[in-house]
């Protein structure tokens, strides 16, 4: 009985790779034929994408065309993406980004971060956070197949400055837009240690996601309450969880980013739409419909 239930799974896992092969045939087919995006060959990154999509085609294809016509209108936070740059080196030195070590048994995987220093720094730290945040999520999501994201936010360690006069609604409403074209589905959002003055910050997100967004964003004031949420092994030691601490998860993700650097540069990751060569005729694609000739966004639709 026990061999034939292993022929039985092994058969299943066959005809599952055989669907997702096909899927991501016409995906890389699609890509090849669209004038303004790049010609994409990585298939287990295409079948992370279709997986992440809830294993829709044409949301995955709505979803990579808002990918990357994004990462070309976004400057701010997709330009020169090198994990070496004084940007990226300024964002690394100032914060913790990591992953579970595990997935929560419905596939999904808890992103950590958390500040390690509130030190002032030259310019707009926030877009030099985002950038790096997009570039963990890019080479995670590369790595693991995922159902879904869960995010927890220690708030422990803020700069009062930086987010009260460099989180505005333009800035939050430009965020927000680029994760709705990740290739992933955001489960829940976990903000802890929240500092009283962050209350104006979480008012304006609330404005600017979709009620059924909203439902998902919590705010404790006891760290540990994430675990009423989310599987203790894959909540970080530093809330009472099974996982390695946040600076284990950080540090390891700084070095996995920093070395992947010519993906960043020179790979999949430093793809871009070229707008110029965008269809006018978007009708029959809703996610095309979001940017303008101009490069601007028109909507926001987050999932």
């Amino acid at each position: 009985m026990a061999s034939e239930n292993n022929q039985i799974e092994r058969s299943n896992e066959r005809s599952k790779n055989d669907i997702y092969d096909a899927e991501v045939e016409k995906l890389v087919e699609w890509l090849h034929i669209m004038p303004h995006l790049p010609n994409v060959t990585d298939r287990e990154w295409l079948k992370n994408c279709y997986i992440g999509r809830k294993y829709r085609i044409e949301r995955t294809k709505e979803t990579l065309d808002g990918y990357f016509c994004c990462r070309a209108v976004m400057n701010e936070f997709f330009g020169v993406r090198d994990p070496l740059g004084d940007d990226v080196q300024t964002a690394m030195r100032k914060t913790w980004f990591g992953f579970s070590s595990k997935l929560t048994e419905e596939g999904y995987q808890v992103l950590v971060a958390k500040n390690i220093t509130d030190e002032d720094v030259t310019g707009r730290y926030l877009d030099k956070w985002v950038k790096y945040f997009y570039m963990s999520m890019d080479l995670n999501f590369k790595r693991v197949s995922v159902n879904g994201v869960i995010i927890i936010y220690d708030m422990s360690v803020t700069n009062k400055n930086e987010l009260l006069t460099q989180a505005t609604p333009s800035f939050l409403r430009n965020s927000l837009k680029c994760s709705s074209f990740f290739p992933y589905k955001l489960i829940q959002v976990h903000f802890i240690n929240v500092p009283a003055y962050a209350a104006t910050i979480f008012n304006i997100i609330k404005t600017l996601v979709p009620k059924k967004i909203q439902t998902r964003i919590f705010m404790h004031q006891d760290a540990t309450d994430v675990i009423k949420h989310i599987s203790n092994e894959c909540i970080p030691s530093d809330f009472g969880g099974n996982d390695k601490s946040i600076k284990e998860l950080g540090e390891y993700n700084k070095a996995s980013v920093i070395a992947e650097r010519d993906i960043f540069l020179n790979g999949l990751f430093s793809l871009k739409a070229d707008m110029d060569k965008k269809p006018t005729d978007t009708e029959s694609n809703e996610q095309s419909n979001l940017f303008g000739y101009d490069g601007n966004f028109k909507k926001l639709n987050i999932d």
